[in-house]
């Protein structure tokens, strides 16, 4: 409930911070990765008010202490993700949902400029990319116009179902096919809520943005990470693995708020030096 009343906030971030110092106190610790909840817009920002806070306090002087959220690296797989896709080149149009998130909002930006015919409908009344090939929507129900449907924000199932209802039952026959689009619902919100497609025989919802990694050839990573999410051995949440990747190769800034385009390249380019990549999306 922390989480979901603007009046518990401000005690959620003192506590995030209250921990940290906590934590270096205790150990030393200087490199903090905020995970899932602790680090929504909506709470501080993706992390920028932490990280101001933490600047803020006398005691974090000359202590080196960094604030993380991984999600770098995360972006970096959902767009890679994508381009991978097959025949993606071909694509026409998108339908996005979460767009105005940052992880949503540097996906697009780099689509943009890697396939710059691509075209986006996004679901949200907020405005936040201002380019000719975007348009927005209030209405979830136009996903069905699209061929692709990414999804990075969750909504409840109730406005899932009522926006695909019109293609339930329809006909896989090319000689019969309905003027809906829809075929593939990606999805790289945590935890993963599959939708209920019974009695869509045309349209697939697959969970997308899992890292694996390699540990018959790389010593990186091996294991267990991410099982109370649901994910099996040698696979990991790419925010995770982000975190991990920042105090391997030494970052000495912080990585919150708005997320920079070169370097989710860069991320992805360490992570893949690493042995790690996607999962296979079977589709």
């Amino acid at each position: 409930i922390d989480y979901i009343k603007p009046s518990r906030y401000r005690l959620v971030n003192k506590d995030i911070v209250k921990l940290i110092k906590d934590q270096n106190k205790a150990y030393g610790t200087k490199c903090f990765g905020l995970g899932n909840l602790n680090k929504m817009k909506q709470v501080n920002d993706g992390g920028k008010l932490i990280s101001e806070m933490v600047k803020a306090d006398p005691y974090f002087k000359d202590k080196g202490v960094k604030v993380w959220t991984g999600d770098t690296m995360t972006a970096a797989s959902v767009y890679h993700q994508l381009i991978d896709l097959p025949d993606f080149d071909k694509l026409e149009s998108i339908f996005f949902v979460g767009a105005n998130g940052k992880i949503g909002n540097a996906v697009c930006k780099q689509l943009l400029i890697s396939h710059p015919k691509l075209k986006f409908e996004i679901y949200s009344l907020a405005h936040t990319l201002d380019h000719p090939n975007v348009t927005y929507t209030s209405e979830l129900g136009h996903l069905l116009n699209h061929k692709l449907v990414v999804l990075g924000k969750q909504l409840s199932h109730k406005k899932y179902a009522k926006a695909l209802a019109p293609a339930r039952g329809a006909s896989t026959k090319k000689s019969e096919l309905t003027p809906y689009k829809c075929r593939l619902i990606l999805d790289y919100t945590v935890p993963y809520m599959p939708i209920d497609l019974k009695g869509f025989k045309n349209i697939d919802h697959r969970q997308i943005a899992i890292l694996e990694t390699s540990p018959n050839s790389s010593n990186f990573l091996k294991g267990h990470f991410d099982i109370g999410f649901g994910l099996e051995q040698h696979e990991i949440y790419p925010c995770h693995a982000g975190c991990i990747l920042n105090t391997l190769y030494g970052r000495e800034t912080d990585e919150v708020g708005e997320i920079c385009v070169n370097d989710m390249m860069t991320m992805w380019k360490r992570g893949m030096e690493q042995g790690l990549r996607n999962k296979p999306l079977k589709v």
